[in-house]
């Protein structure tokens, strides 16, 4: 009983969490700068009154329309607030009551600020990209010195070369590289397909899950990528000439395996 209700109280607060991360993520421009202002219509430019503005009670109350113009609010708003609560208490279930769970919460809030901007702008942002890749590598740094192992990270037991990467630090620095290798080739093989804020941000997820888990975040959003392309394809809701954003893939499969990385390693090696 007490899990459910402290999982309900991360519920709550990753809702009103989520209603920040709106606004965030609504102050970065189509050129990838964060002009903080109050939220207003995209329409109409009227603030939005302060009923409306709680978190997923204010788009009911408003009926999903802006007040002034009666044009319809974007259904981002709510979608984002409840993923966000409903990750809060996933986390939560998956790992405890415990100090990285706060770690997690701040990896889960970039990347879901990411994938907002990469749908809306076909952008991923330096000055959301950059400083996430600080705090993950600050983070690192601060496991290593306490000689603490992270939950979510792999442990390598044996003697042999790969047990190098029990040092979290050298596991996130060998997997930021490694996962901004990767990118980088696909980016240079795809001639335009992806942009470089792929690359940065396939480096970010691999500073957030060390390394060899890296490789399992690129390939579930590869994947995931591939699978939604190819129903968009067959349903003809785009064209093989329609750009389409990959971010947001990549960060479903960073958070995939924060979550269940191990797992899908230890799978896919016992297959």
């Amino acid at each position: 009983m007490t899990t459910i209700l402290v999982a309900f109280f991360f519920l709550l607060l990753g809702i009103c969490w989520g209603a920040l991360l709106n606004w965030l993520a609504g102050s970065v421009n189509e050129e990838g700068e964060l002009q903080l202002k109050a939220p207003v219509c995209p329409k109409c430019g009227a603030k939005r009154k302060v009923k409306h503005l709680l978190p997923l009670l204010g788009f009911l109350i408003a009926r999903g329309r802006c007040a002034q113009c009666k044009e319809p609010i974007s259904a981002r708003i709510p979608i984002v607030e409840f993923v966000t609560g409903a990750l809060f208490a996933l986390l939560y279930l998956k790992y405890g009551l415990a100090w990285e769970l706060c770690i997690l919460l701040v990896y889960s809030s970039i990347l879901i600020v990411l994938c907002v901007t990469d749908i809306e702008h076909f952008i991923l942002p330096n000055i959301v990209n950059y400083p996430g890749m600080i705090v993950a590598a600050a983070i690192s740094l601060v496991v290593m010195l306490a000689h603490y192992r992270l939950p979510w990270a792999l442990f390598l037991a044996g003697s042999g070369f790969m047990t190098a990467f029990n040092n979290y630090l050298l596991s996130a620095v060998a997997g930021g590289l490694a996962g901004a290798l990767l990118l980088f080739l696909v980016v240079l093989l795809s001639r335009g397909g992806m942009g470089m804020g792929d690359v940065v941000l396939a480096g970010l997820l691999g500073l957030m899950v060390g390394f060899p888990l890296v490789f399992i975040a690129l390939f579930v959003g590869i994947v995931a990528g591939g699978l939604v392309a190819a129903v968009l394809l067959i349903t003809r809701r785009k064209g093989r000439k329609d750009m389409l954003p990959f971010g947001p893939f990549l960060c479903v499969g960073g958070l995939v395996t924060l979550l269940w990385g191990k797992q899908l390693l230890g799978w896919y090696l016992s297959a």
